[in-house]
C-alpha cells in the first residue's frame, strides 16, 4: 500500500481552500484559537498568506470578468 501522506504545503492550500469556501477570516480564527501569529513558523505563515491573497485575487477577477476571461484581464 503506497503512503498517501500530503506535503505540509498541500495541506496548508487545502485548508486556505476550506477557509475560503465557508467564507472563515483566518485572523478571526486564529484569535479564536487563542494563536499568536508572531511565535507561528514564519514560512507557514507567509505560504498561507499568499495563497489566501492569490485566492481572492482570483476569485475578484472571476467575478469581474467570469469565469472564461477572468485570467485574460
Amino acid at each position: 500500500m503506497a503512503d498517501n501522506k500530503i506535503s505540509d504545503s498541500q495541506l496548508r492550500l487545502q485548508l486556505v481552500q476550506f477557509l475560503f469556501a465557508h467564507n472563515i477570516d483566518i485572523e478571526k480564527l486564529y484569535g479564536a484559537l487563542g494563536a499568536d501569529l508572531s511565535s507561528a513558523d514564519a514560512e507557514a505563515v507567509s505560504h498561507m498568506a499568499g495563497v489566501i491573497d492569490g485566492v481572492t485575487l482570483a476569485t475578484t477577477k472571476i467575478r469581474a470578468h467570469g469565469v472564461d476571461n477572468w485570467a485574460k484581464n
